[in-house]
């Protein structure tokens, strides 16, 4: 007889949990909050217990989403997953007992105003997307008749910015340790942003990047796992060359590691543990809040357009499977000396005219 599940707590982020079918389930937060896991705990279980078997036509939120998972977690990759989890959870937990044939586009609208935290119009269109994506899932498959909240959108909001090369330095100089015995924790960080600086390399790519994916005779990384290899018919690896202050700043760090890039505890970052030191840094130093990781990686793209290469290049450098993602650094917002010198070019008057 399989045993049954009990509530633990989890003293690293202060949630107790429970295993159910085989997930990790936040129960409640706060080691004096035994009491609402188990309670929490009951009605999961009860949930789990009323959902329908996926070729069911009464179909909850629960089981679609829980359907749509099992099928993805074998197909997507694990970031990709880590991203699209939490929301899923979250919309489940707020309606996942309703069947889909009730549910209405004004449920998920609640959900949305439910949440105060998602504070940036970028979080809360993500939030809405990535629950579209379960139920147009699940709607192609013939599992529901249709996604209920279809419809339902939020404005995207500004693009993000690049980061400006004054914040990136003011940055880089809040991260040194000249003058102490043993390098802060800032050093190794600084180590990434350089990188990301002259790569353009997204900040998960840098994360994960071992020594085996980087090639220094000639002088590029290659990478066989990578966001869009799955889009891609065949895949293809993502190849990045390396400018030669990368190679120095590369063939410098010691090798303790599959992984390049350790953080101040011996271990390899995560996007996440990347994007908090930095945004740590930015506050002491009082960069603008729009200084952020993954600005990096627009100021390159931002530079390369600057610099002349084609829409398609960028596309390449960048790792896009199309050229529209790279377009977004073609309007080039507040780019007015670069715009007055191609008109000059544009106007110039040619011989023989």
């Amino acid at each position: 007889m399989s045993r049954i599940a009990k509530p633990w707590y989890y003293r690293q982020t202060g949630w107790w949990m429970a295993w159910i079918d085989g997930r990790k389930e936040k129960l409640a937060k706060g080691k004096a909050n035994r009491k609402a896991a188990e309670t929490k705990l009951l009605e999961l279980r009860l949930q789990a217990a009323k959902n329908p078997v996926p070729d069911s036509p009464d179909q909850t939120v629960a089981s679609v989403i829980e359907t749509y998972q099992e099928f993805a977690r074998k197909r997507l990759a694990s970031n990709t997953m880590a991203v699209r989890a939490p929301y899923l959870q979250s919309f489940a937990e707020a309606h996942g007992w309703r069947l889909v044939a009730d549910c209405k586009p004004l449920h998920m609208e609640q959900w949305l105003d439910e949440h105060p935290e998602w504070v940036s119009d970028w979080t809360k269109n993500g939030a809405l997307r990535n629950v579209h994506v379960a139920f147009n899932w699940a709607r192609k498959r013939r599992l529901i008749p249709e996604n209920p909240f279809r419809g339902v959108s939020h404005p995207v909001g500004a693009p993000r910015r690049d980061i400006t090369l004054a914040e990136f330095k003011a940055i880089l100089r809040g991260t040194r340790s000249r003058g102490r015995k043993r390098p802060t924790p800032g050093h190794w960080i600084r180590q990434v942003l350089i990188f990301l600086w002259f790569t353009g390399c997204r900040p998960s790519e840098a994360a994960r990047l071992t020594w085996k994916d980087i090639n220094f005779e000639q002088q590029m990384i290659i990478l066989t796992k990578h966001k869009t290899a799955r889009m891609q018919r065949p895949p293809k690896p993502r190849v990045i060359p390396l400018d030669p202050r990368v190679v120095r700043l590369l063939q410098s760090l010691a090798r303790k590691s599959d992984y390049v890039f350790l953080n101040h505890r011996g271990t390899p970052w995560n996007k996440d543990s990347l994007s908090l030191r930095v945004n740590r840094a930015r506050q002491v130093l009082g960069v603008s809040d729009e200084a952020t990781l993954y600005g990096t990686r627009h100021a390159f793209g931002t530079r390369a357009v600057l610099q002349g290469a084609d829409i398609k290049t960028v596309s390449e450098l960048m790792g896009h499977t199309t050229t529209r993602t790279a377009e977004h650094y073609v309007h080039l917002a507040g780019k007015h000396p670069h715009l007055a010198a191609a008109m000059l070019q544009v106007n110039a008057p040619r011989r023989g005219a």
